[in-house]
């Protein structure tokens, strides 16, 4: 039986988790955003994270404002996963679809 791939096996999301991480180091969080700027989302054919939201991200690091960049390092995730996780009240019940019998 196949396994589920769980969102937080996703590279993007890892890369992001890693970002959270270093804080301290705004050389390593610019590193580990360009690479997720490697991305692409195929819903909108663009960049996972683009150059100008890196930099920000960077820059408030820079100055020492974690909480911001925490923030917006965690919209980045709650993005991702909605793009990649189903929506569950948009998943038909088991009476809408059921499974073929027999």
């Amino acid at each position: 039986m196949a396994r589920k791939k769980v969102i937080d096996e996703l590279v993007v999301v890892k890369l992001l988790k890693q970002a959270k991480g270093e804080l301290d180091d705004p050389i390593q969080v610019n590193r580990l955003l360009r690479e997720v700027a490697k991305f692409y989302d195929p819903m909108t054919g663009k960049a996972m994270i683009d150059g100008p939201s890196r930099q920000r991200i960077v820059t408030l690091v820079e100055r020492g404002d974690k909480a911001e960049a925490l923030a917006a390092i965690d919209q980045y995730i709650e993005n991702y996963q909605k793009r990649v996780e189903p929506d569950s009240s948009q998943t038909p019940s088991p009476e809408q679809h059921p499974l073929p019998t027999a």
